[in-house]
């Protein structure tokens, strides 16, 4: 722990040391849109609220939109700079090539998931016959996809997979009601069914299911024109992911803001989850190819064969933003 705490406040100094911004420099804005009110947004609370954006001379608008047809013509059309989030749209709009896009990090590599069930459900063969709730073409359903085939049953048949508006906690509901037998739920919301009685059947992160998750995705002619402008965006995100995984405390307030949790069972969890995520790409988010490729084919393509186009996500992908990131902090790619 007091490794960790003063690991934060090297990390700060060396910034502050690294990045020098002319005094009466303009600050160039940024907006960045982020798909959900959740904790997995905190490297980009964190670097906004601790001034890191600010120290890279960015004056970073973040602003909430959900949905594909919400965020993606924003990003086409140039009215946000930045889709931080998004994962399962990115990947589609890569497979179906409509989008002149690059990713320039993905902060998650596998998907972070728990599947959820009522208490008669106690190994994978109880699911058969029974049904599972899920949001259509979105990561739960991608991983309840991706479980289903995993222990040799066939959505449609042995499970049924009904689809439902709203969120993940309307889904939780819904199972509550007796409408559906199973959920997919990220952090923390399995917390809140287990105190209700429902059981963990599934951890996906034990799987390693490939997931290129929290992409930051930006228009291929917005980063040509402001490479350095991308640089410092990532860079300041690097950094607060550092932050984050060095200094729990932070790592707390910034959730409880997020996602105004203030249980210490559930901030603990969160935390404990992210940071498990984080350490396992070193803290350097480099875009993902087999992530993203892992999505196109063994999700899009399942839906939509005739319209994928495109299964190599390279041309999609540039490193250079989080190299020179790790390169400004002296931290080692792993």
């Amino acid at each position: 722990m007091l490794q960790r705490a003063i690991f934060a406040a090297l990390l700060l100094l060396l910034v502050s040391l690294t990045r020098a911004v002319p005094i009466g420099a303009q600050p160039a804005k940024l907006v960045v849109a982020y798909s959900s009110a959740a904790a997995t947004f905190s490297p980009g609370w964190i670097a906004k609220r601790e001034g890191l954006f600010a120290r890279h001379n960015l004056d970073v608008e973040m602003v909430l939109m959900q949905g594909p047809s919400t965020y993606m013509p924003a990003l086409a059309s140039g009215n946000i700079q930045v889709m931080y989030g998004g994962g399962t749209a990115i990947s589609r709009a890569i497979g179906t090539g409509g989008f002149d896009l690059v990713v320039v990090a993905t902060e998650t590599r596998y998907v972070p998931m728990r599947l959820m069930v009522v208490p008669a459900i106690r190994t994978a063969a109880d699911l058969r016959g029974k049904k599972l709730g899920v949001g259509r073409a979105g990561l739960d359903e991608y991983a309840a996809l991706l479980y289903l085939d995993r222990v040799g049953l066939v959505p449609g048949k042995d499970v049924q997979i009904v689809y439902m508006a709203g969120g993940i906690p309307n889904r939780a509901t819904a199972m509550k009601q007796g409408l559906v037998d199973g959920v997919v739920v990220n952090p923390p919301n399995e917390y809140e069914l287990e105190k209700a009685g429902y059981l963990e059947l599934a951890n996906f992160l034990d799987f390693k299911m490939p997931y290129a998750g929290v992409p930051q995705t930006v228009m291929k002619p917005f980063r040509d024109r402001n490479r350095r402008l991308v640089e410092d965006y990532i860079g300041a995100i690097v950094e607060a992911m550092q932050l984050f995984r060095a200094n729990r405390e932070l790592g707390y307030r910034v959730i409880a803001e997020a996602t105004r949790q203030k249980d210490p069972v559930i901030l603990a969890r969160t935390y404990d989850s992210y940071t498990k995520q984080y350490d396992a790409i070193g803290g350097l988010p480099f875009p993902w190819q087999a992530g993203i490729e892992g999505m196109i084919t063994g999700f899009h393509e399942r839906f939509n064969p005739q319209g994928i186009k495109n299964r190599d996500a390279r041309p999609y992908l540039d490193s250079s933003f989080v190299q020179r990131a790790a390169e400004r902090l002296k931290l080692d790619r792993k």
